[in-house]
Parts: structure tokens; sequence; C-alpha cells
């Protein structure tokens, strides 16, 4: 899978009304838009544009029912077998995010530290970077991994404005686990480039409901 693939997916499952969506066609099989519409109480029609977003992302398929009736046969849709896996990717991190929030002491700082190690795995260990480089390559991987970043520059910070974090549901309930681990990926990946100031980036989680902030200051 290509890193805009798993970015694009990761995106689709940004909402949590399309992880909804996907839910129910995992534990129910194939249904259609009116009855998937129903089982998470959704209108029709925005059922229906979730939908598209899941299929756009490889995650869901529509296939054309069994015909009951004369006339056009009713549109089913069904996990495809990569969203399978994925979903059980997701029920690890539900289970490892709960089992941390339980240590209000160690977890954050053992979350904050996983996010470091992640920052390993997606960063190439390489030559110190310019702060305008290495910034970017981290706005770079953030767009890669689904939060789709704006970069705002002021006088003494670079903000990247993440509006679809890919793990929000799990994000409200457990910010100390979640929002750390995103802020030790910040961390980690700056050091990871030789970027100044690593230390000194920060996070800022829902400062808007939809919206989380991290901050890179200026050299």
């Amino acid at each position: 899978m290509t890193g805009s693939q798993d970015g694009a997916r990761h995106a689709a499952l940004s909402a949590s009304s399309r992880r909804r969506l996907l839910d129910v066609l995992t534990t129910d099989g194939p249904m259609d838009v009116t009855a998937l519409a129903a089982a998470v109480g959704l209108h029709v029609t925005t059922a229906r544009f979730h939908l598209d977003v899941l299929q756009q992302a490889g995650l869901i398929r529509r296939t054309a029912g069994r015909a009951g009736k004369p006339g056009r046969p009713r549109q089913l849709y069904t996990v495809t077998a990569s969203a399978e896996p994925r979903e059980a990717y997701r029920q690890l991190a539900v289970a490892l995010t709960e089992v941390l929030a339980t240590d209000p002491g160690a977890g954050p700082q053992l979350a904050e530290r996983a996010g470091r190690h992640w920052a390993q795995m997606e960063i190439p260990v390489e030559d110190a970077l310019s702060w305008e480089e290495g910034t970017r390559r981290i706005s770079d991987l953030f767009e890669r991994i689904g939060f789709a970043p704006r970069v705002v520059d002021d006088t003494a910070e670079r903000h990247l404005e993440l509006d679809a974090c890919p793990f929000r549901d799990l994000a409200r309930a457990y910010p100390q686990i979640v929002c750390r681990a995103h802020l030790g990926l910040l961390r980690g990946s700056l050091d990871r480039l030789g970027v100044p100031g690593a230390e000194h980036a920060g996070l800022r989680p829902f400062v808007e409901p939809e919206l989380c902030v991290a901050d890179v200051p200026t050299p």
C-alpha cells in the first residue's frame, strides 16, 4: 500500500460517522444505504456521502443485490478484505489506550515514549535539516498519517493546524494518552530530522471541537 493510499484510509476513518458505518458493515454484513442510515442514525443522503468516501478509500465496495422484484436491483455495501484487519488494529489501539489510561502517573509518559518510537519507524535517520525543511517534512508526515495539516506561521512559531485526527474519538476519551503519543511523534520526528528546539514543540488538543494545533518554535 502506498503512503497516499494509507493516508486516504486514515482520513476516511477520521469521521466517527464513517467508523460507525464500517463497524455495522463489519458486524452485520452486506446492507443497503437505507438500512445503514437507520442503523447509525443518519439521513440517507448523509450516509450515502460517507459511504462514497469509504468506497473511494478502498474500505468498502458496492455491489448489485439480487433483484427480488422488477426494477433496478438495490445496491449493497460490504467491507473489503483490507478493511477487516484495519478494524482489528483499531480495536488494539483502543485496548492499549485504555490500559495506559489506568495508570495516570506512568501512562502519559509511556504514551509519549511510544510516539517517539513511532517517529523512529516513520522518519529515517539523516543529516540535520534546516528548520524550514524539517518542519515541512513534519507536515508531510502528518499529512501521510491522515491529519490533513495546514501550515500557519507567525513571528514566533510554525503551527500545524490538524483538522482530521484519525484517532479523534479515542483522543476525546483519553487525551492524556492519545494526544501525548502524538506529541511524542512530533518531538521525536523533529529530533530525527535534526531540527533545533524539538523539546519546545507543543501540541494543543481540541482548541476547537474539530481542531488541534501542533506548535514548533522558530529558531
